[in-house]
């Protein structure tokens, strides 16, 4: 089971992420709007955890090389207080590469895009809070990213949109 409260919603999908991954942003990109519309119902929660494959922040992934995901993802969650995470996300996932991201991009986007002025001095806790969601993927066993849990269940691939409407679908008559 993942610890992740449904608020009221009949469906909890969890996306294990990291924000230099190709499928990553394919699933991003295909799934945005089917999630926008089952959230908006109020029957579907969505939350995203961090799982960056980069060992400076996840430490379960020492052979990681992708040297901007940390920083991406505390730039994510620093960009939440100031209601630019959407758009922090989307600059984040339209520069997937090659050349990959560098993490003096991902600070220079975090003032432009996000509008975080202090993102050195916020840099610490908020690898904090990537570590915490890093190890309960550990937990949970999460090999690669994307890895998704519907309901506590994690499908066994990365689905085409049309088939995660269809699972999201079939969730909601599940629980009904």
């Amino acid at each position: 089971e993942v610890p992740v409260p449904a608020d009221g919603a009949k469906v909890v999908v969890v996306k294990f992420n990291d924000y230099q991954c190709p499928a990553c942003k394919i699933t991003f990109d295909g799934y945005r709007q089917i999630l926008a519309k089952y959230v908006a119902s109020g029957e579907v929660k969505y939350v995203t955890k961090h799982y960056p494959l980069e060992p400076e922040c996840n430490p379960y992934v020492p052979g990681g090389n992708h040297y901007a995901s940390c920083e991406a993802a505390a730039a994510v969650n620093m960009a939440k207080t100031k209601g630019t995470a959407d758009k922090m996300e989307e600059w984040i996932f339209s520069k997937i590469g090659p050349p990959a991201l560098t993490p003096d991009q991902v600070k220079d986007a975090a003032r432009t895009v996000g509008g975080i002025t202090d993102f050195d001095a916020q840099y610490a806790r908020a690898k904090e809070e990537i570590k915490t969601d890093a190890g309960l993927g550990q937990l949970l066993n999460v090999k690669s990213t994307p890895t998704f849990y519907i309901n506590g269940r994690m499908p066994t691939q990365i689905l085409p949109p049309q088939f995660f409407e269809v699972l999201l679908q079939l969730e909601l008559q599940r629980t009904k």
